[in-house]
């Protein structure tokens, strides 16, 4: 039988689950303390020690997000996580799953750069090409959370084709002729047997499968034949174009597109859709990946997104079933250079929400 203490944190529970999913998080903030404090704990020991932590990444609860996160929010999630662990697992997998977002789709690659070295020969030093420096901006995977098999691929082919052939002297060598590689891999970036071999590595090693063919979709209706959907465009209205798209013969598809929103703005989008089970390896410059305004918001067709909101982009977030959607909105709060409006908050959800992602699976 509960006691008092035990039914008021259980119900403070249900409330920090609430706030935490909904980004109340200075109410979140509040009921952690006031949660910690009724099972003993103080404010001088609000950071947990560093055996704690390691236990819960061993759990799989932060993961994913050690390395994503700044200090402060590491600490927030160990905190929450803290509080709510002692009362019930089903608290904890809500209070992680609603921090997915941009960040935790950034492709964290910590490899060292090579320092530029020069060949000498007869007392003459000729130049070698750096390696580009580290990018300021933030490159995120479009295939799946992190715990998935196609976003651990995804990452580790980018990781290694930065870092591969990086004075440009293999590439420049193939030239423009098309060797057993590239018509071995026609729709991948491979030109030499390392690169073959790698890729061959990463889709057996993650049980992915690779593109095979692919359809060039001249109208929407071109598009779900080839990809086998429904119709999930059928609320865009008459303001909709799609401007050019493909699919591939697993059903991964890609496509251009220029909606009309009902308050008269004009969105340019790129709508992606990435089948479980199969190798992509696109990924996306979203600039600072901390800037974003982030939040969860449920579309008519039933299926929760995930929004986020840039200055200059913004993007539309679901884990399907059976694939994984990303849509890449090329305008923000400040506009684009696209010609796209400006938006707010609520022109990104009456967007999203022109979409029927249920007929996509």
């Amino acid at each position: 039988m509960h006691n008092a203490a035990d039914m008021n944190i259980e119900r403070l529970i249900e409330r920090l689950d609430d706030a935490v999913l909904n980004g109340r998080v200075h109410e979140a903030d509040e009921l952690t303390s006031v949660l910690f404090r009724m099972q003993g704990g103080t404010d001088e020991i609000a950071v947990m020690p560093e055996p704690f932590i390691d236990n819960l990444k061993v759990q799989n609860v932060i993961k994913f997000k050690e390395r994503r996160m700044k200090p402060t929010h590491t600490k927030k999630i160990i905190y929450i996580v803290a509080a709510a662990a002692i009362v019930t697992a089903l608290s904890i997998t809500a209070v992680a799953t609603g921090f997915f977002g941009v960040r935790d789709l950034v492709i964290e690659d910590d490899t060292p750069v090579s320092a530029s070295v020069g060949a000498v020969a007869d007392g003459v030093t000729t130049p070698v090409i750096a390696p580009e420096p580290s990018p300021s901006y933030d490159m995120i995977s479009m295939q799946g959370y992190p715990d998935s098999p196609e976003y651990k691929a995804a990452e580790e082919w980018s990781i290694f084709t930065r870092h591969y052939d990086e004075d440009g002297s293999i590439i420049a060598e193939v030239g423009n002729n098309p060797n057993e590689y590239t018509e071995r891999y026609p729709l991948y970036l491979v030109y030499s047997k390392d690169m073959a071999d790698k890729l061959e590595e990463i889709v057996g090693k993650y049980g992915l499968t690779l593109h095979e063919s692919i359809t060039i979709a001249e109208n929407a209706d071109a598009l779900f034949s080839a990809a086998g959907t429904g119709d999930f465009l059928s609320g865009t209205g008459i303001g909709y174009s799609m401007q050019g798209g493909y699919a591939y013969d697993d059903g991964t598809f890609l496509y251009d597109g220029q909606v009309a929103l009902t308050s008269g703005k004009l969105v340019d989008y790129q709508f992606g859709n990435y089948v479980k089970g199969t190798f992509s390896d696109v990924s996306l410059n979203v600039g600072d990946a901390d800037s974003y305004r982030e939040w969860q918001f449920e579309t008519s067709s039933g299926v929760t997104v995930s929004l986020a909101l840039g200055d200059s982009k913004a993007l539309v977030i679901t884990d399907l079933d059976n694939s994984f959607v990303v849509i890449n909105v090329l305008t923000g709060t400040a506009g684009s250079d696209f010609g796209s409006s400006a938006i707010t908050e609520d022109d990104l959800e009456m967007f999203a929400d022109l979409f029927d992602f249920s007929v996509i699976n």
